[in-house]
């Protein structure tokens, strides 16, 4: 690798906090990424990546994407229009949509592209499983696809969470994200969501089976998440749960600037660093002769793993993979009770009594219960909580868009997860 001998322009915090209010838009879209397992249809076990890169191949070609490489490896397609397809470190398969207003366009637009990609795949003797963990190989037996960053964070991260290989090679989940307005605006969202979040990754726990067994949790991929790193993940819940403070752009870039560093990429370069130096001291002292860039904060953001991310939208990450009509399904959920500032009120008063503290307790037991516990502190039970934020986000839809959450009710209703429903079928067959 060369290294820089004349410091460039030093990368400050006001930089970083530019980037975010760049970010700022007055829409109210919808992304959604979503991710499937890869499972070869023959052995149940992973996929070939050589044959989900034909796959890849054949869909890019249809649908005029331009394929994207790391080095001489097929890591995914996209089109000009922000949409794409790309692999995760263990095969798991991620459709990523260009964000959209209304939530039957998500729909519409992720049902062709799926329905192509389950055709296209049947040739090469794949199918994709919308649950949140690999049911039968584990990350002992799965191959991590031959990209240099996942590379180098396999290598990395188990050092730091005992569970990260099992996060990174096993696990698929539901990804929405949303606009913020502003800062202010901002902070409201992050804030509801991460008040939410436990409740939901409860509600939407998908992944009862590891090993081709049952498990004691309902859960496994919000349980690796837990494992992954406490210095990756969920890490700036205090801050934003229980002290005050101005300015979310600054207070979440403080948080990111002391995460130690994995890696420097440089001219299609790769520069391992290991935990070895926060980025904060990278942008104080440099490194072996390179000196921080806004480029290199993006790329390590993106390595930081919380519950609720912040880049140029708000991510909310915290959900087990579901089929399609679920998926949306929890779009609608964010859309009802993020983009309508009455319900966010509500939502901040109602849980205002929680702290970090205990939504960290409440994310454990979600992973492991769905939405059997009790919150104590509000008096309730998980699954009433879940039945109330339904209500609230349907009520804040249109009738087209109401209808995505008509059988999430009923579920809610009958005190039951997206689990229990894998639960009750294996019960029924013994």
């Amino acid at each position: 690798m060369q290294t820089c001998i004349s410091k460039q322009k030093e990368l400050t915090i006001d930089d970083i906090i530019k980037y975010y209010s760049n970010g700022e838009s007055q829409n109210q879209r919808i992304g959604l990424e979503y991710e499937r397992i890869s499972i070869d249809s023959k052995t149940f076990k992973q996929a070939k990546f050589k044959n989900l890169f034909e796959t890849i191949k054949d869909f890019s070609k249809a649908n005029g994407f331009e394929l994207i490489f790391d080095n001489e490896t097929i890591i995914g397609a996209k089109n000009n229009e922000g949409t794409s397809i790309s692999l995760e470190p263990g095969g798991q398969f991620e459709l990523s949509l260009s964000p959209k207003a209304a939530l039957y366009d998500i729909h519409f637009a992720a049902q062709n592209y799926i329905s192509q990609i389950d055709y296209i795949a049947q040739k090469y003797g794949i199918k994709f499983f919308a649950i949140g963990n690999q049911p039968k190989t584990t990350f002992k037996e799965i191959e991590v696809l031959d990209k240099r960053r996942y590379k180098i964070m396999a290598n990395y991260l188990p050092k730091i969470g005992h569970l990260a290989p099992a996060m990174m090679r096993e696990t698929a989940g539901v990804q929405i994200n949303l606009d913020y307005k502003n800062s202010t605006d901002a902070k409201r969202k992050i804030k509801a969501a991460l008040f939410i979040s436990p409740f939901l990754t409860g509600f939407f726990a998908n992944s009862p089976l590891r090993e081709n067994k049952l498990t004691k949790y309902k859960s496994v991929r919000a349980l690796a998440w837990k494992y992954t790193g406490s210095d990756r993940c969920n890490l700036f819940y205090k801050g934003i749960i229980d002290h005050s403070y101005k300015n979310i752009y600054e207070l979440y870039a403080n948080y990111i600037l002391d995460v130690p560093m994995i890696f420097i990429s440089r001219e299609n370069n790769y520069l391992e660093i290991n935990g070895k130096i926060t980025f904060r001291e990278f942008m104080k002292e440099g490194y072996k002769g390179l000196f921080a860039t806004l480029d290199d904060y993006l790329v390590h953001q993106s390595l930081c793993f919380p519950d609720v991310r912040l880049k140029n939208c708000i991510e909310i990450r915290n959900h087990d993979s579901q089929n399609l009509d679920v998926a949306v399904g929890i779009g609608a959920i964010y859309k009802g009770l993020l983009y309508n500032d009455k319900a966010t009120d509500e939502i901040l008063n109602f849980f205002a009594p929680l702290t970090s503290s205990d939504l960290e307790e409440y994310g454990f037991l979600a992973a492991k219960y769905g939405i059997n516990f009790n919150v104590e502190k509000l008096n309730l039970t998980a699954d009433k909580i879940v039945k109330k934020l339904l209500y609230m986000a349907q009520f804040n839809l249109d009738k087209k868009e109401q209808r995505y959450l008509d059988w999430l009710i009923d579920l809610a209703n009958s005190k039951r997860c997206i689990a229990d429903i894998i639960l009750d079928g294996i019960k029924s067959n013994l």
